[in-house]
Parts: C-alpha cells; structure tokens; sequence
C-alpha cells in the first residue's frame, strides 16, 4: 500500500515572508532623501557654529574697544565717546572738554555771560629815601621818631610835643629858609587844635609847586578830632597830583592797645605801625605822576 507523503503545515504568521522587516526596506527614491536631510541638518549646525564664532568675536572685540564697539552699535555713540575722551582720562576730563566746547559756541553766538572784570591795580609805588623827606608833627610824632628813624634812615625830623598846626607852619617857613626843606614835606599836626582852611592854604603856599605832601591826621579823643581830619581829608583830594593822606586814625582805631593810656601816644610797637603807615604813603605819594 503506497505510503502518503505527509506535509508539514506551518502557521501563517510564523512563516516570514522576507528575510528584512518591513520598516526598513528602502523604498523607490529614499535614498536621495536621507541625503538631503543629512546635508540640511549640517548647513544648520555649521549656520550655528558660526554664529557661534561671530558673536564670541564680536564680544571681544567690543570689550576690547570700547570705542570702537559704540561706532559699532551706533555712530554717535561714538562721537559722544570721543568727546569724552579716550576711555583712559575719566569723566571729568571729558565734562571739562564739554564745558569748554560748549562755551566757545556760547562766546562766538554771542550769549555768553560777560567775563568779569579785572581787579584794579594796586596804586603804584616808588621807592623812597629818608633823605629826601623832612617831618614837622607834634607829640605823636615825637612818640614815633625812633620807628621813623628806622624805617626811613636819614630822615629829618622837626617835633614838639604841645605844638600846634599855626606853630607848625612858623617852624616849616624857618627851614625852607635854612634849606632843610626837603622834596617831600610831612605834616603831622592837628592834636593840639583845630585845622582851618587859611592854615591850609599856608602850608601850600609855603611848601611851594614842586615839593610833594603828605598830611597825617589825627585820633583822639578830643572835640576838634573830626574837623581836624575833614579839613586835612579835602586838602588830599583837592590836590591828587602832589599830596597824599596818611590815614593814622584809621590805622590805630582798632589796634588800641598799641597806645599809651592817654589813648592818644603810640607806644614803641604803635611806633613801628605809625612809622609802616607813613613809609607807605610816602612811596604813593613819590610814584604820583604829577
């Protein structure tokens, strides 16, 4: 009896029906597409990179130059940098600069605030020998003969203690006689007594036009003080071009304590004051032009 031949019955599902799954099996064309996603992918990265490397470089180069990173960013940033300096000076170099520029354009627009005005010259000085000056005062002027001595070596010197203005004149007509009268007269009378005009005038016409004067006026504390030291005061002014007033109440009303208890004579240290104040209106009187 003929053997049947048996066949073996597999499951459908266990039979694989290739030997490559399903998924990846390349279909018609994926190969030309895989390439151009590749080929995107790494334009992308290398876009990244460089960026990368632009930016770093650009940082750089910014922290580097400040200057320069400003003209990058905007161009007056960079002009405003400029004015300002170099980066090195600080701002108040470039606020200074500012101020200056600033204030040019004010000056040529014509709206600027007017420079302020120079001080005035201090009067001119002339130096001065005691030679060329003869004294005549009272006991003020006695008090204050070694300072003056000292101060103005040379100088002659005709005092008295009681002496009035009246008595001053008789004792200047005496040396002009003799020839003692010297280039520069100084009078310091007028503790004793009053001043008046007529005596003034006197002096002048004694002292003739081409001596120089200098009137010292007084501080006490008597009636006659003021119009003492108003009449001798207008006799200055009424001659600015050959006479000058040596203030020596305004030298001593503060300094007080450098006078004798009388509150009138100077003691040694007034001396020396009274002896700096006339020295110095001398050298004024000397550098007039007149």
């Amino acid at each position: 009896m003929a053997k049947h031949r048996q066949s073996r019955t597999v499951p459908r599902d266990t039979v694989p029906r290739d030997t490559v799954p399903r998924n990846t099996v390349p279909r018609r064309g994926g190969g030309r597409g895989r390439l151009a996603l590749t080929l995107r992918s790494s334009g992308l990265v290398l876009a990244l990179v460089l960026c990368f490397f632009a930016g770093a470089r650009l940082m750089s180069f910014a922290a580097g130059d400040p200057g320069h990173a400003a003209a990058i960013g905007d161009a007056s940033r960079a002009h405003l940098g400029a004015a300002a300096g170099d980066g090195h000076h600080g701002a108040s170099a470039g606020a200074s600069k500012g101020a200056a520029s600033s204030g040019a354009h004010r000056g040529q627009e014509g709206a600027s605030t007017p420079a302020p005005s120079a001080s005035p010259a201090p009067p001119a000085l002339a130096s001065v020998s005691g030679r060329s000056v003869t004294a005549v005062g009272d006991s003020v002027m006695v008090a204050a003969t070694p300072a003056l001595d000292q101060a103005l070596p040379g100088i002659y010197i005709d005092a008295a203690v009681g002496r009035q203005f009246s008595t001053g004149l008789s004792v200047i007509a005496g040396l002009k006689a003799q020839g003692l009268l010297r280039p520069i007269v100084v009078v310091g009378l007028g503790t004793n007594g009053t001043v008046t005009s007529k005596e003034i005038s006197q002096l002048f016409a004694e002292i003739g036009p081409d001596r120089r004067l200098v009137l010292v006026n007084t501080f006490e504390d008597r009636s006659w003080e003021q119009e003492v030291n108003s009449a001798l005061a207008a006799a200055a002014a009424a001659h600015p071009s050959s006479v000058m007033l040596a203030d020596w109440f305004r030298t001593i009303e503060h300094r007080t304590d450098l006078l004798w208890p009388d509150g009138i004579h100077p003691q040694p240290a007034g001396g020396v004051v009274y002896a700096k104040m006339l020295k110095l209106a001398l050298e004024k009187v000397a550098a007039l032009p007149g």
